[in-house]
This record gives C-alpha cells, structure tokens and sequence, in this order.
C-alpha cells in the first residue's frame, strides 16, 4: 500500500469486507476524504437528511446484506443526532460502523463541538478505536470482527484528519489479505443437551416460541426441521416473522406476550425458546409454569425466564441433537389451525368495520405481490400489521423491536429498496412515527426508491392513549393537528394519495403498483378503532 493514504486504505478494506454502500450527512473534515475514495473502490454515499435515519438504513443494510452496515456522521451534533439509530442497531442486534470526526491534536484550544464522543456511545458499542496502533487497516478488521461477533452490536471509528491523510504503513504480514471469516458459533456443550433433552424428553405438547436468532438461514431450516419432526405450533417474535412461512400448518402467530397467544401456551406443556433474545420480549413477567427450554448462540446478560435448561451455541447443531427428544403426535392439525385462526380474528373482527386498520392491512396483504418486504413503525397500527401481514420467508418484515423506536419504517424502506431494488417494499406506519422522518420522503424521492408508504393518519399517539384511558387518566396531551401528509409527500418530489374511505382503497393501491418511484398513501383512520384491538391481542 505504499504511496496510499489511510483514508484511501480504509475504504478499500469496507470494500474487501462486502460493504456495498455507507449512509449519513457528511462534515467538512474526514466525510470528504471518504466520498471522495469511495467510487474508486465501489462504494456508493448516500445522503440522507438526518443521522438517526442513515444509522437506521445502514443497519437495516447489515440485517439484509450479511455485512456490516456503515454510518457517516460530523462530529459534534451529528453523532449526538445519531444516537437514537445507534441504540437501535444495539438493541436489534445490526452489526454497524460508526464513523465520526475527532478533535485534531492541535486543537487543544478549542472547545466548540468537543464531547467525549466515544464516552457518549459507550454504553452502546462493543469496541471502538481511533487508529492509534501501527496498522490501522488491522484495527478496522478488529472492529469489525467485534461488531459481527454474537451479540451483533455497534463498533466506533473517531477519524482525525492529520491521521487519515498519512501515508498508509506498510505492515509485515497483512493488511491487504483478505477479511477474516466471522467466527463460527461454538458448538453446544452435551452436557446441555443432555439437560434440555431430559426436561424435553417429559413433554407432549411443546410449543416452540422462535426469535431474532433464527433467522440466519441455516438456524431457519433447522427450526423448520424441528417443528415438522415434533408437530408442534410455532409462535415467533415480531423480529423472528416469517423464520417459518405463515402458509405453514404449524405457524400459529406472533407471541407478544399478551392476550392472543395465552391460550395457545397455557395448552402447552413445555416451551422452547428458539434464538429469542431477552430484548424482543415484553417489560412484564414471564407468566407460564411449565418448563422452558432455552437455544440460544450466546449467555445473555439479562436472562427473560428462569429455564429449566439452557444450550448456547450453533441452533442448527442444537436442533438436530434434540430432534428425538419429543415423540410426535400431542397436537393435533386442528388445535394449531383453530389457534392460528382465532388470533387473525383477533386482529381483524368484523365488527371494527370494513375500513379498520386491519380491514385495511388485510387488503393490502391481498393486493400486493407475494414477496412483498415490509417495514413496520411502532404504534398502535403495528399489532394489526403484525398479526396479519402474511410473511413467507426470514428478513420478509423489518422492525425495531429492541428499541421499538418511532421514526423506524421509512428509513427502513428506503434501505430495502437500496440493497434489493427489484423487490416491492412496503412501509407502514403512523402519522406520529413519519412526521419523526418525514424529510426522508425527499431521500426516496431522490434515489428513485420504489417504495410504498402506508401512513395510518389518526391524529393522535394511538398506543399512548390506549394506555392512557385504561389508567382512567384525563385524556390530553394525545391528539396532533390533521396533517395532510399526502400534500407534504408530493412537496418532497413522491406521489402523495389521499385514502379516506374502503372505496378508495383499491384505486389508490393500484397508482401506487404502477408509479416508478417512492408512494405515500396518507389513509385517514379513526383512533378510535385502536382501543378494541389492542385489548383483543395484548390483552
């Protein structure tokens, strides 16, 4: 590498690891130097307009890519803007680098925009450096390593410009080498096994609850494999959606911990936790007494449920060791359809009316090509979409679970739409949630993002007031102004439709298949839909 800058070096080693593009809102400093090396080694920039949204799609990236997702931002405002899609990739367990300009050495002086950048982000990061050491292509590999090791997490890289403009050094063994491989999961303890199959091998009706883990795709087939060797229901987490294809006979439905899978677990007699990670879970106590078998890759700092067996390691090497441990035959085809189908009915009662949330995502479901991604924002509208979205395959649905943050979806999408163009991409989210993100609108529009933006418009913090009223608290503080979100989309360069009735459902759906570039449907929604459905499924 000699005569090569860091910089230059830098880049070409993201290159080397799969990183295809890297997303943010560049500063005058170090964001040049790396716009500037990007297209010489195949990378693309993309702008967007607020940091939380590119730590998002760069995230997203790395869950649909298998490569780490890579996030730009100034220093200053600009990684303090950034935290909230940081703690996202966190908690939703995205490996993401972070790059951020540092203070130079010679500026001692100055106390304009200087924080301790790193201590800022260190309760989120699992690593971070400043490229201190002699070979700063092998810090970058270790960064990397780190944020891909299991827990998946975010890594920090604070860039000094007099650093990056030296000369790359010429290190004895190996920079230019190619990227070493993510580490395997270990394989399973027997003794582990040998512990869950004793608790397992008691069971009849196990019910299998899936989660974040599975959905690499060998842990995927051998969920697959274990389900229709036990012939036992699966319920999986909303990260875990489509780990089994929802036309499965054995896939029931989410598991949220509330109303709608409670029957479905109190008919078990066992439960095994398949990948699902503590932070999936809801902030109430496990509430079922029989035992719990737990696969998991990694420990867990903050373990959910007291199981009665756990085995970390490779899920694919657990499941086919615990193949035999249940004899088939304790649920029957009809238990598990009859399970499946009270909880769509759950979501979408006829007695909500031809023009609910859940009227309104099952027409979409119906109208879209199969295949369809989605991304979700959270709120209320989020428990009917996920109830009956209908998921075929790992990746099909994006979310923020661990972090569950507003302002989720559209960026989302737009990295969807970036890593697979010719997959349709649908957003769906709440007004509150887009009004959280809406200048992204213009990042679509830009980019030419064939996505289609759902925007439940009900004026009001839907989920908030739900919770609100059952406190019998004094309902204010909940209601926004109407926006005419249709108006704003068109005013960023997309297609703006106004739905308001079961009517113009269909026709605006239509415009939207057939438009070339991003679409909002801003659909006008009564609030007060929310309050039965979110009782019916959370209970």
């Amino acid at each position: 590498m000699s005569g090569t800058r860091i910089a230059e070096a830098l880049v070409r080693r993201l290159a080397q690891h799969g990183v295809r593009r890297f997303f943010g809102v560049p500063g005058g400093d170090c964001s040049l130097d790396l716009i500037d090396a990007a297209p010489r080694h195949g990378l693309e920039f993309v702008l967007t307009r607020g940091e939380t949204a590119a730590a998002i799609m760069a995230g997203v990236t790395a869950e649909l890519t298998g490569t780490p997702g890579v996030l730009m931002t100034t220093r200053g405002p600009g990684l303090a803007n950034a935290v909230n899609g940081i703690a996202c990739a966190a908690l939703d367990r995205s490996p993401l680098l972070v790059l951020s300009d540092g203070q130079e050495p010679g500026h001692g002086h100055v106390s304009h925009q200087r924080l301790d950048q790193a201590a800022l982000l260190r309760p989120l990061t699992k690593g971070e450096s400043r490229l201190d050491g002699a070979d700063p292509v092998a810090e970058l590999d270790a960064l990397l390593g780190a944020a891909q090791a299991a827990p998946a997490g975010p890594v920090y890289l604070e860039l000094i410009g007099q650093r990056i403009r030296e000369a790359a050094p010429a290190v004895a063994g190996g920079s230019d080498a190619p990227p070493v491989a993510r580490p395997a999961v270990p394989a399973p303890a027997e003794a582990a096994l040998a512990a869950a199959r004793a608790v397992l091998g008691r069971a009849r009706r196990p019910a299998i609850v899936a989660g974040l883990q599975a959905l690499d795709s060998g842990a995927a087939e051998a969920l697959r494999g274990l389900a229709a060797r036990w012939g036992c229901p699966v319920l999986f987490t909303y990260k875990a959606k489509g780990v089994l294809a929802e036309t499965d006979p054995l896939a029931v439905g989410p598991f949220i911990g509330g109303a709608a899978e409670d029957p479905l677990l109190r008919a078990a007699d066992a439960v095994l936790l398949f990948g699902a990670d503590p932070i999936e879970f809801p902030p109430q106590p496990w509430r079922y007494a029989v035992p719990v078998v737990e696969l998991t890759t990694h420990a867990v700092a903050r373990p959910y449920v007291a199981a009665a067996a756990t085995v970390a390691g490779d899920l694919a090497a657990a499941a086919a060791a615990l193949g035999d441990a249940v004899a088939p035959g304790g649920w029957t085809a009809r238990e598990i359809a009859g399970a499946r189908e009270a909880m769509r009915a759950l979501a979408l009662a006829p007695e909500d009316g031809p023009f609910s949330p859940g009227a309104i995502v099952a027409a979409i479901a119906a109208a879209v090509p199969s295949g369809t991604r989605i991304a979700v924002d959270a709120g209320a509208h989020m428990l009917p979409v996920m109830a009956l979205w209908p998921a075929l395959a790992p990746r099909g649905v994006l979310i923020s679970r661990g972090l569950a943050t507003m302002g989720y979806a559209l960026p989302a999408a737009i990295a969807a739409a970036l890593a697979e163009p010719e997959r349709p991409v649908l957003a769906f989210t709440g007004d509150g949630g887009l009004m959280m993100a809406a200048a992204e609108l213009a990042t679509a529009a830009q980019l030419g993002c064939r996505i289609i933006v759902v925007v439940f418009n009900d004026a009001t913090m839907s989920l908030i007031k739900v919770k609100q009223r059952r406190r019998q608290l004094p309902e204010r503080g909940m209601a926004y102004g109407r926006s005419d979100l249709a108006t704003v989309a068109r005013g960023f360069g997309c297609l703006g439709l106004r739905v308001e009735s079961e009517a113009e459902l269909g026709p605006a759906l239509r415009r939207a298949l057939d438009a070339s570039g991003p679409v909002l449907l801003d659909v006008a929604v009564d609030a007060e839909t929310y309050h039965a459905v979110v009782r019916r499924i959370r209970g």
